[in-house]
């Protein structure tokens, strides 16, 4: 995984001078939630943010891009005194996470849908404000989907709508109907992301790709 970080850290830093490359930086806001841990509510706001690039296809209407981010994750429950519920909890998980995606505009406005690879670095957990043990075992992998709506706000800065949802199960559970490999709680997060493009103005004679042209 070390490995895997290092080269994209390389490409996302190497590849400016390609004249189909461009590079961006970004932070995201996202409210999260664990589905299955019995409770609704994107009541978990993380902070993501990290590093991107992306690349024009040949003769086509379309980008391909993947980016190398800091993904905070998990769930949380406020206590409700006022309904006689004073229990609150807190599952914090941290990730380092590589969306690939494909981004096209063919109506005009720009879509990105693909898939995302994740890996736990750090987790903690706390009920009534003082930190536990997890009552779950956190699996160290995750794999889910992207899908976003891009939003020019000028030639280098775009606003996004993201939405995530994992597909493979976060922690390990009892296989009740699911299989093993299946059975677990899922991530899902829905947020707001802020890029910005390093694109050299000679792309545009070159032709940039069609979320970064005017």
């Amino acid at each position: 995984m070390r490995g895997l970080i290092f080269i994209l850290l390389l490409s996302t830093l190497g590849l400016q001078s390609q004249k189909r490359f461009i590079n961006s930086v970004h932070i995201d806001l996202f409210g999260n939630q664990i589905d299955g841990d019995g409770f609704g509510g994107y009541n978990y706001p993380g902070i993501q943010g990290g590093l991107g690039t992306l690349y024009r296809l040949e003769r086509k209407r379309g980008t391909v891009g993947f980016e190398m981010n800091y993904a905070q994750k998990g769930a949380r429950k406020w206590p409700r005194p006022t309904k006689g519920d004073d229990r609150s909890f807190l599952d914090q998980l941290n990730y380092v996470e590589v969306p690939l995606f494909f981004i096209f505009d063919s109506w005009g406005i720009p879509f990105e849908f693909g898939p995302t690879f994740s890996y736990l670095i750090t987790f903690k957990s706390k009920e009534y404000g003082i930190e536990v043990e997890p009552n779950q075992d956190f699996r160290e992998f995750e794999m889910g989907l992207m899908f976003g709506i891009n939003y020019k706000i000028s030639e280098k800065v775009y606003f996004k709508f993201r939405i995530t949802n994992s597909i493979t199960p976060i922690y390990q559970a009892n296989p009740i109907v699911l299989p093993s490999w299946l059975a677990g709680g899922w991530h899902r997060g829905a947020g707001l992301n802020l890029t910005y493009y390093f694109n050299n103005p000679s792309f545009k004679s070159e032709g940039l790709p069609p979320v970064l042209n005017e």
